[in-house]
Protein backbone atom coordinates (compact mmCIF):
# COMPACT_ATOMS: atom_id res chain seq x y z
CA UNK A 1 0.00 0.00 0.00
CA UNK A 2 2.82 2.39 0.91
CA UNK A 3 4.68 1.60 -2.32
CA UNK A 4 1.55 2.27 -4.35
CA UNK A 5 1.04 5.63 -2.64
CA UNK A 6 4.71 6.54 -3.30
CA UNK A 7 4.38 5.90 -7.03
CA UNK A 8 1.11 7.85 -7.18
CA UNK A 9 2.79 10.87 -5.59
CA UNK A 10 5.81 10.50 -7.91
CA UNK A 11 3.47 10.43 -10.90
CA UNK A 12 1.84 13.64 -9.70
CA UNK A 13 5.17 15.44 -9.73
CA UNK A 14 5.78 14.46 -13.34
CA UNK A 15 2.32 15.62 -14.43
CA UNK A 16 2.01 18.84 -12.39
CA UNK A 17 4.62 20.91 -10.60
CA UNK A 18 4.02 22.24 -7.10
CA UNK A 19 4.72 25.98 -6.83
CA UNK A 20 4.59 28.60 -4.08
CA UNK A 21 1.05 29.59 -3.07
CA UNK A 22 1.31 33.27 -3.97
CA UNK A 23 2.74 32.55 -7.44
CA UNK A 24 -0.77 32.56 -8.83
CA UNK A 25 -0.95 36.31 -8.19
CA UNK A 26 1.82 37.25 -10.65
CA UNK A 27 0.72 39.12 -13.75
CA UNK A 28 2.18 42.58 -13.32
CA UNK A 29 2.08 45.21 -16.06
CA UNK A 30 -0.99 43.67 -17.69
CA UNK A 31 -2.21 45.64 -20.72
CA UNK A 32 -5.62 45.42 -22.37
CA UNK A 33 -6.12 44.77 -26.08
CA UNK A 34 -8.84 43.45 -28.39
CA UNK A 35 -8.75 39.67 -28.68
CA UNK A 36 -10.31 38.47 -31.97
CA UNK A 37 -8.84 34.99 -32.34
CA UNK A 38 -8.69 33.86 -28.75
CA UNK A 39 -8.85 30.27 -27.64
CA UNK A 40 -10.64 28.61 -24.74
CA UNK A 41 -9.31 26.29 -22.06
CA UNK A 42 -11.71 24.08 -20.16
CA UNK A 43 -10.50 21.84 -17.43
CA UNK A 44 -11.06 19.64 -14.44
CA UNK A 45 -9.35 19.85 -11.05
CA UNK A 46 -9.44 16.61 -9.06
CA UNK A 47 -8.50 15.45 -5.58
CA UNK A 48 -7.41 11.85 -5.20
CA UNK A 49 -7.04 11.43 -1.49
CA UNK A 50 -8.38 8.97 0.99
CA UNK A 51 -12.00 9.64 1.84
CA UNK A 52 -11.07 8.86 5.43
CA UNK A 53 -8.83 11.92 5.32
CA UNK A 54 -11.96 14.00 5.54
CA UNK A 55 -14.28 11.25 6.68
CA UNK A 56 -17.28 12.73 4.94
CA UNK A 57 -19.69 12.31 2.11
CA UNK A 58 -19.01 15.60 0.41
CA UNK A 59 -21.10 15.04 -2.67
CA UNK A 60 -24.36 16.47 -1.42
CA UNK A 61 -24.30 19.16 1.22
CA UNK A 62 -27.80 18.39 2.41
CA UNK A 63 -26.66 14.96 3.57
CA UNK A 64 -24.10 16.46 5.93
CA UNK A 65 -24.64 17.31 9.55
CA UNK A 66 -23.73 20.80 10.74
CA UNK A 67 -20.46 19.44 12.14
CA UNK A 68 -19.60 17.81 8.85
CA UNK A 69 -20.26 20.97 6.93
CA UNK A 70 -17.81 22.83 9.13
CA UNK A 71 -15.10 20.29 8.47
CA UNK A 72 -15.80 20.15 4.76
CA UNK A 73 -15.49 23.90 4.25
CA UNK A 74 -11.79 23.57 3.50
CA UNK A 75 -11.86 20.48 1.30
CA UNK A 76 -14.91 19.75 -0.79
CA UNK A 77 -14.78 17.22 -3.59
CA UNK A 78 -17.20 14.98 -5.44
CA UNK A 79 -17.30 11.29 -4.65
CA UNK A 80 -18.57 10.74 -8.17
CA UNK A 81 -15.71 12.22 -10.22
CA UNK A 82 -13.24 13.49 -7.56
CA UNK A 83 -13.84 17.06 -8.79
CA UNK A 84 -12.47 19.64 -6.34
CA UNK A 85 -14.59 22.68 -5.45
CA UNK A 86 -13.25 26.16 -4.53
CA UNK A 87 -9.95 25.93 -6.43
CA UNK A 88 -8.86 29.06 -8.33
CA UNK A 89 -7.31 28.58 -11.79
CA UNK A 90 -5.37 31.46 -13.37
CA UNK A 91 -2.70 32.46 -15.89
CA UNK A 92 -0.23 34.41 -13.71
CA UNK A 93 2.23 35.22 -16.49
CA UNK A 94 -0.18 36.60 -19.07
CA UNK A 95 0.88 40.14 -20.04
CA UNK A 96 -1.92 41.27 -22.35
CA UNK A 97 -5.44 40.35 -23.34
CA UNK A 98 -9.11 41.18 -22.87
CA UNK A 99 -10.41 44.05 -20.77
CA UNK A 100 -10.54 43.74 -17.00
CA UNK A 101 -14.30 44.14 -16.69
CA UNK A 102 -15.60 44.67 -13.17
CA UNK A 103 -18.70 42.60 -12.26
CA UNK A 104 -22.00 44.38 -12.89
CA UNK A 105 -23.35 42.93 -9.67
CA UNK A 106 -21.07 43.11 -6.66
CA UNK A 107 -19.93 39.78 -5.22
CA UNK A 108 -21.49 39.03 -1.83
CA UNK A 109 -20.05 37.19 1.14
CA UNK A 110 -22.87 36.46 3.57
CA UNK A 111 -22.52 35.23 7.14
CA UNK A 112 -25.20 32.60 7.71
CA UNK A 113 -25.40 30.04 10.50
CA UNK A 114 -21.92 31.15 11.61
CA UNK A 115 -20.32 30.49 8.20
CA UNK A 116 -19.13 32.70 5.37
CA UNK A 117 -21.02 31.92 2.15
CA UNK A 118 -19.42 31.47 -0.30
CA UNK A 119 -16.24 30.18 1.28
CA UNK A 120 -13.97 31.37 -1.57
CA UNK A 121 -14.35 34.09 -4.19
CA UNK A 122 -11.96 35.17 -6.96
CA UNK A 123 -12.19 38.77 -8.19
CA UNK A 124 -10.32 41.15 -10.46
CA UNK A 125 -8.56 44.07 -8.76
CA UNK A 126 -10.79 47.11 -8.31
CA UNK A 127 -13.84 45.01 -7.41
CA UNK A 128 -16.05 46.00 -4.46
CA UNK A 129 -17.33 43.15 -2.28
CA UNK A 130 -20.45 43.39 -0.12
CA UNK A 131 -20.30 41.67 3.28
CA UNK A 132 -23.66 40.80 4.80
CA UNK A 133 -24.76 39.54 8.18
CA UNK A 134 -27.65 37.14 7.65
CA UNK A 135 -27.77 35.92 11.23
CA UNK A 136 -29.70 37.35 14.12
CA UNK A 137 -26.57 37.71 16.18
CA UNK A 138 -23.38 39.75 16.23
CA UNK A 139 -20.62 38.81 13.79
CA UNK A 140 -17.22 40.17 12.92
CA UNK A 141 -15.33 40.56 9.62
CA UNK A 142 -11.56 40.48 10.06
CA UNK A 143 -9.33 40.54 6.95
CA UNK A 144 -5.68 39.42 7.10
CA UNK A 145 -4.36 41.55 4.24
CA UNK A 146 -1.11 43.42 3.68
CA UNK A 147 -1.49 45.11 0.28
CA UNK A 148 -5.17 45.98 0.61
CA UNK A 149 -6.31 47.98 3.63
CA UNK A 150 -7.13 45.46 6.40
CA UNK A 151 -10.29 45.93 8.46
CA UNK A 152 -11.86 44.42 11.55
CA UNK A 153 -15.51 45.38 11.90
CA UNK A 154 -18.47 44.07 13.87
CA UNK A 155 -21.81 43.63 12.11
CA UNK A 156 -25.39 43.21 13.29
CA UNK A 157 -28.39 41.46 11.69
CA UNK A 158 -28.94 42.52 8.04
CA UNK A 159 -26.06 45.01 8.14
CA UNK A 160 -24.12 45.42 4.88
CA UNK A 161 -20.50 46.57 4.61
CA UNK A 162 -18.90 47.30 1.22
CA UNK A 163 -15.13 47.13 0.69
CA UNK A 164 -13.03 47.63 -2.46
CA UNK A 165 -9.95 45.50 -3.15
CA UNK A 166 -7.43 47.26 -5.40
CA UNK A 167 -4.34 45.06 -5.25
CA UNK A 168 -3.55 41.41 -6.11
CA UNK A 169 -3.51 39.38 -2.92
CA UNK A 170 -4.81 36.19 -1.33
CA UNK A 171 -6.76 37.37 1.71
CA UNK A 172 -8.05 35.29 4.59
CA UNK A 173 -11.27 36.50 6.21
CA UNK A 174 -12.31 35.37 9.68
CA UNK A 175 -14.95 36.03 12.31
CA UNK A 176 -13.30 36.53 15.70
CA UNK A 177 -16.55 35.55 17.42
CA UNK A 178 -16.89 32.18 15.65
CA UNK A 179 -13.55 30.44 15.28
CA UNK A 180 -14.73 27.93 12.66
CA UNK A 181 -15.85 30.67 10.28
CA UNK A 182 -13.40 31.65 7.56
CA UNK A 183 -13.34 32.62 3.90
CA UNK A 184 -10.82 33.57 1.23
CA UNK A 185 -10.75 36.41 -1.29
CA UNK A 186 -8.34 35.89 -4.21
CA UNK A 187 -7.68 39.22 -5.96
CA UNK A 188 -6.01 39.04 -9.39
CA UNK A 189 -4.71 41.81 -11.62
CA UNK A 190 -6.03 40.35 -14.89
CA UNK A 191 -9.29 38.74 -16.06
CA UNK A 192 -7.92 35.30 -16.94
CA UNK A 193 -9.10 33.17 -14.04
CA UNK A 194 -12.00 31.01 -12.93
CA UNK A 195 -13.13 29.04 -9.89
CA UNK A 196 -13.99 25.38 -9.99
CA UNK A 197 -17.62 24.43 -9.48
CA UNK A 198 -18.85 21.67 -7.17
CA UNK A 199 -17.71 19.06 -9.71
CA UNK A 200 -14.26 20.59 -10.22
CA UNK A 201 -14.82 22.12 -13.66
CA UNK A 202 -13.60 25.51 -14.90
CA UNK A 203 -13.46 27.47 -18.17
CA UNK A 204 -11.29 30.42 -19.27
CA UNK A 205 -12.01 31.98 -22.66
CA UNK A 206 -10.72 34.67 -25.05
CA UNK A 207 -7.10 33.80 -24.37
CA UNK A 208 -4.66 35.22 -26.96
CA UNK A 209 -2.93 32.35 -28.81
CA UNK A 210 0.35 31.31 -27.23
CA UNK A 211 1.90 29.13 -24.56
CA UNK A 212 1.06 29.91 -20.94
CA UNK A 213 1.56 28.57 -17.47
CA UNK A 214 -1.76 27.67 -15.87
CA UNK A 215 -1.79 27.56 -12.08
CA UNK A 216 -4.29 26.25 -9.54
CA UNK A 217 -4.54 27.51 -5.94
CA UNK A 218 -6.35 25.70 -3.17
CA UNK A 219 -6.29 26.79 0.47
CA UNK A 220 -5.49 23.32 1.86
CA UNK A 221 -3.67 21.66 -1.03
CA UNK A 222 -1.44 24.49 -2.31
CA UNK A 223 -0.60 25.21 -5.94
CA UNK A 224 -0.16 23.15 -9.08
CA UNK A 225 0.96 24.39 -12.47
CA UNK A 226 1.00 23.16 -16.04
CA UNK A 227 2.19 24.64 -19.36
CA UNK A 228 -0.54 24.82 -22.01
CA UNK A 229 -0.48 26.00 -25.64
CA UNK A 230 -3.64 27.87 -26.67
CA UNK A 231 -4.55 27.69 -30.35
CA UNK A 232 -6.57 30.40 -32.16
CA UNK A 233 -10.34 29.87 -31.83
CA UNK A 234 -9.86 26.34 -30.50
CA UNK A 235 -10.80 24.71 -27.21
CA UNK A 236 -8.12 22.91 -25.22
CA UNK A 237 -8.91 20.52 -22.38
CA UNK A 238 -6.58 20.10 -19.40
CA UNK A 239 -6.64 18.35 -16.04
CA UNK A 240 -5.00 18.97 -12.66
CA UNK A 241 -4.82 16.33 -9.96
CA UNK A 242 -4.01 16.86 -6.29
CA UNK A 243 -2.93 13.80 -4.36
CA UNK A 244 -3.15 13.27 -0.65
CA UNK A 245 -0.15 14.78 1.13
Amino acid sequence: MKQTRFFIILFAFFCCNFVPSKAILAGKNYTEKEVTDGGTVIGHVKYRGELTAVGLNLYRDWELSDTSKATSEKLIFSKINNGLKNAVVALPNISQGKKKALPVIRPIIDQQNNYFIPHVIAIVSGTTVDFLNGDEELHNIHTRSTRNQPFNLGTTYKQRISKKFDYPEIIKVTCDLHKNASAWIVVLDHPYFDMTDRNGYFEICDIPPGTYTFQVWHEELGNLEKEVTVQPKETTTIEFVYYEK
